[in-house]
């Protein structure tokens, strides 16, 4: 007789419970950086509990661990995690958060981790987080603690890494009028901190961008962001110990144009930038039972 399927494995409390909402697969990036996620994401000790070690995530933690603590400066400056949507890419970099916070037992990350890596203490590295569907080009974010409101990706990444002091003095004026600032915004900003900046599907801020005009009128925000996101790669490229990671979807999504657009961009900076797939299909049926 064919076994049930609790008799054959051993159900977590809250599947038992009847807890467990199909929300809680939809993870997100920036509900994780406010500290209002559900605590299967924002506790990084549960987190990593439920999260297999896959090839993508051991290597993603070896190439930004390395560069960041400067144990493997030549480590790539640039990556990006490619797959389909539900592909894992927004969990890495969720994992990525809480590793680099240093808030973690080196015990807890013993399976992501080489006895060698270098972990950072807390405080070590500055880190921020945009997600693409977040950014809202016409209203812009507005961020009522210190009664400001971004418009751009630059503006966001500004005000997350300078606070209300950093984006008015250096963002402010480049993000009202939505024209994308060069290497010098970073250099104002970041200095020589270790630093990692995640962006989260922008593909998709492109499609609302390309509606947006400049304030010069001689371009649109999407073109834009675009020029904004080579300059940052050459900066991240410039620099030893900083890191950008992005997220692309695979090339027949909703916003494959878009994708192609920015996968073409990046092809420019091939020599530092390493693409990585967070899960293989091998490895599917692991993640499963593991979680």
């Amino acid at each position: 007789m064919m076994r049930t399927i609790f008799e054959l494995t051993d159900p977590r409390d809250e599947v038992l419970s009847g807890e467990l909402s199909e929300d809680l697969f939809a993870a997100r990036l920036k509900d994780v950086i406010d500290g209002n996620a559900d605590p299967v994401y924002q506790d990084a000790t549960r987190f990593f509990a439920n999260t297999y070690p896959t090839a993508g995530l051991r290597t993603l933690l070896r190439e930004v661990l390395g560069r960041l603590t400067g144990s493997q400066p030549a480590n790539n400056p640039i990556i990006r995690l490619e797959t389909s949507f539900g592909g894992g890419k927004t969990h890495n970099l969720i994992a990525l958060y809480h590793a680099l916070r240093g808030a973690l037992p080196r015990s807890a990350l013993t399976a992501y981790l080489e006895p060698d890596w270098v972990v950072p203490a807390p405080g070590d590295v500055d880190i921020v987080g945009v997600v693409g569907s977040d950014l809202d080009p016409a209203n812009g974010v507005y961020h009522e603690t210190d009664d400001i409101r971004t418009y751009t990706l630059w503006g966001e990444l500004a005000y997350q890494l300078g606070g209300r002091k950093g984006y008015l003095k250096h963002a402010e004026k480049s993000d009202v009028e939505r024209a994308a600032p060069g290497t010098g915004l970073f250099e104002q900003i970041i200095g020589d901190r270790p630093t990692l900046i995640m962006i989260d599907e922008i593909a998709r801020h492109l499609r609302a961008a390309a509606a947006v005009e400049t304030a010069s009128r001689q371009s649109d925000l999407a073109s834009q962001t675009v020029a904004f996101l080579m300059s940052l790669m050459e900066y991240a490229a410039s620099q030893t110990r900083v890191v950008l990671v992005l997220t692309l979807a695979g090339q027949d999504d909703a916003f494959s144009a878009e994708t192609a657009t920015l996968r073409e961009t990046l092809r420019v900076s091939a020599r530092q930038e390493r693409v990585l797939t967070p899960s293989a299909e091998n490895e599917i049926s692991a993640i499963v039972v593991h979680r």
